[in-house]
């Protein structure tokens, strides 16, 4: 979601990720705990649009999650091509380490700074993985609007996530579109397939 440089409007972005259809989440293997946060390992893929004041992409996305690891690959067409994004450890500093299809690896305090200056606002990465699953991260949040059968919206770490479709077909009910913002920034997700445990 994060490493993106322009060459795409953010309208056309946005109308690129929406088209398609989507697929149905996938049944778990293994029974899924009651508090997804104790989940350890699961997967999802979709399509991701992202625009700033000045600039826009979209592609397609795959992540894995294995305990407290992080493995994010995003496919283009999004400028400087596929981007592997992959985060460890304490969610509030994680270490990150981004690789661009051009060889470019970027690690630490420089991934981000690449992070940031890709999406136009600083990005909490080692939140992204409690968000995706339509969880708080550890820390201070609110929920501005929670509503079992409907959308939800959640405000932490200056972003404003707003869960506007869920499904429990992957055996637990989890967000299958997603609109975040934080100033010029807007990041729209399209999760076409969950799978929930090994």
């Amino acid at each position: 979601m994060l490493g993106l440089r322009a060459i795409a409007p953010g309208a056309l972005a946005i109308a690129m990720l929406l088209s398609g259809c989507v697929h149905q989440p996938t049944r778990p293997s293994g029974p899924v705990p009651a508090d997804l946060g104790q989940l350890e390992h699961w997967q999802s893929h979709g399509r991701i649009a992202v625009s700033a004041a000045d600039s826009g992409g979209s592609g397609s996305f795959t992540w894995n999650q294995d305990r407290d690891q992080s493995n994010v690959n995003i496919h283009g067409p999004i400028g400087i091509g596929s981007v592997n994004l992959q985060l460890r450890g304490d969610p509030s500093s994680p270490h990150v380490e981004l690789r661009t299809a051009k060889g470019q690896v970027f690690e630490g305090d420089a991934a981000w700074r690449e992070l940031e200056a890709s999406l136009g606002a600083p990005v909490p990465a080692g939140y992204l993985r409690y968000w995706m699953l339509g969880l708080p991260a550890p820390g201070d949040h609110q929920w501005i609007s929670q509503d079992p059968q409907g959308s939800s919206t959640l405000e932490q770490s200056g972003w404003r996530i707003e869960y506007q479709q869920y499904s429990a077909d992957a055996g637990a009910r989890v967000p299958t579109r997603i609109r975040a913002v934080s100033g010029d920034a807007r990041v729209r997700i399209v999760i076409d397939a969950w799978q929930l445990g090994r």
